[in-house]
């Protein structure tokens, strides 16, 4: 039998998704996760295989995180349409944040065009973020918020595309006011397909 794992794979993961965060998948050597996660290279191994191994596990860890925060958040008792505006004007903060506190779903899209595996865990985690939008807007819709015309559907590829859009845009330093338009004109967009708007 092999010796028992002595570190805390949770931990060794957050610590991979900031170094990834940092650095790129490119950018990280083997020798910078070891020294940042504190685990040797035979432990590494054992656990995920290889380097790519560990960044495939950190990101979808970094997803299921960050996608889980929001679909709370939509799926909060009250207004679906008030939760749904909560996310959005949550999207301003990307406008004051340090660019260095970007998006592991945006890296991996913009890095992993030629890696089928790793670009299908993102597609998994956009897929999932666009369900909870459409899922609240139909509730909204239920609920009577909605105008009766308004489509779910839509409305939520284009929550999703704006979503990871600026995910991307807060990468550049003096985007902040980009940004803060785009939030604007979403939940303009949103007042607009309310019931009462």
């Amino acid at each position: 039998m092999g010796r028992p794992r002595t570190f805390d794979q949770a931990e060794v993961l957050e610590r991979a998704v900031g170094l990834f965060l940092e650095k790129g998948y490119e950018g990280t050597s083997v020798p910078d996760l070891l020294d940042r996660t504190g685990i040797c290279r035979q432990s590494l191994y054992n656990a995920f295989g290889d380097k790519r191994g560990l960044y495939l596990a950190a990101l979808e860890r970094w997803g299921r995180r960050e996608v889980d925060a929001k679909i709370q958040l939509l799926e909060a008792s009250g207004s679906p349409l008030e939760n749904l505006r909560t996310v959005i004007r949550g999207w301003a903060a990307l406008a004051t944040q340090c660019p260095g506190d970007h998006c592991l779903t945006v890296v991996g899209i913009v890095e992993n065009r030629d890696d089928p595996e790793a670009l299908a865990e993102v597609e998994r985690q956009v897929d999932r973020l666009e369900a909870g939008f459409r899922k609240t807007l139909e509730r909204a819709r239920q609920a009577g918020e909605l105008q009766p015309n308004a489509s779910p559907a839509r409305l939520s590829r284009i929550l999703t595309a704006t979503c990871y859009g600026l995910g991307l845009l807060s990468r550049l330093p003096g985007s902040g006011a980009r940004i803060g338009d785009a939030v604007s004109v979403l939940l303009g967009l949103i007042d607009q397909a309310a019931a009462d708007g």
